[in-house]
């Protein structure tokens, strides 16, 4: 069975505390309704002296979904403009545990909004998996974050991608993706100060998704 992971990825800022940030995130998704507005409390430990504070959602999320939200530490001694210092969001399911189009069309979206997040997208394990040795090697390459912040590695079925990070990976502004990209996805549209793709509302195969995705990043190029 097909095992998919939601990443939503923010760049923390120094000047909002981390139970702030928290605090807006659940607020934002109350129009959600159970289970994805996490209606119950979560509580966040203190920090401390960690460079991450993390929280499991699994008891708020749907049967048979797991999920998991880190901030890192707010200190622009220790913060990089790296995704390794990100905060992050991973939610991840079964294929047939969720209801993938309404996942795309109404959840995907508040998430993003409410998460702040400059990049978000929804994997096919088994390819985001297959890409790693890739994604190290270019890295150690080209001495870029070419997966996190400074680049885009692959399209994925579900994808945003903020103002600065379409720059970064494509040179190109939101509303010049969506121009590329409009005749060739199910859905692309500017979102967010950002650009919402959605390749397929329904699943793909791990090799239909490589394929696609190809095909995708050569027009941008």
């Amino acid at each position: 069975m097909t095992k998919y992971k939601l990443e939503f990825r923010h760049r923390p800022d120094c000047a909002e505390p981390i139970r702030e940030k928290h605090s807006r995130f659940l607020a934002q998704l109350a129009g959600l309704g159970a289970p994805w507005s996490l209606v119950d409390t979560i509580e966040l430990p203190d920090i401390e002296d960690e460079l991450v504070v993390s929280v499991s959602l699994d008891k708020l999320l749907p049967s048979g979904v797991k999920g998991r939200i880190s901030y890192a530490l707010r200190n622009q001694h220790y913060l990089e403009d790296d995704a390794q210092f990100d905060d992050t969001l991973f939610i991840e399911f079964a294929g047939g545990k969720v209801d993938c189009p309404d996942l795309i069309k109404r959840v995907f979206p508040q998430y993003i909004k409410a998460f702040a997040a400059y990049r978000a997208a929804l994997h096919d394990w088994r390819v985001t998996r297959s890409d790693w040795p890739m994604v190290v090697a270019a890295c150690e390459a080209t001495k870029k974050d070419v997966n996190g912040r400074d680049g885009v590695f692959r399209i994925n079925a579900a994808n945003y991608f903020d103002r600065e990070l379409c720059s970064r990976a494509f040179g190109k502004s939101p509303k010049q993706i969506v121009d590329c990209l409009s005749n060739h996805v199910e859905s692309v549209s500017e979102f967010d100060d950002g650009v919402l793709i959605v390749v397929r509302y329904s699943p793909m195969s791990a090799n239909e998704l490589t394929e696609v995705s190809k095909g995708l990043e050569e027009i941008l190029s």
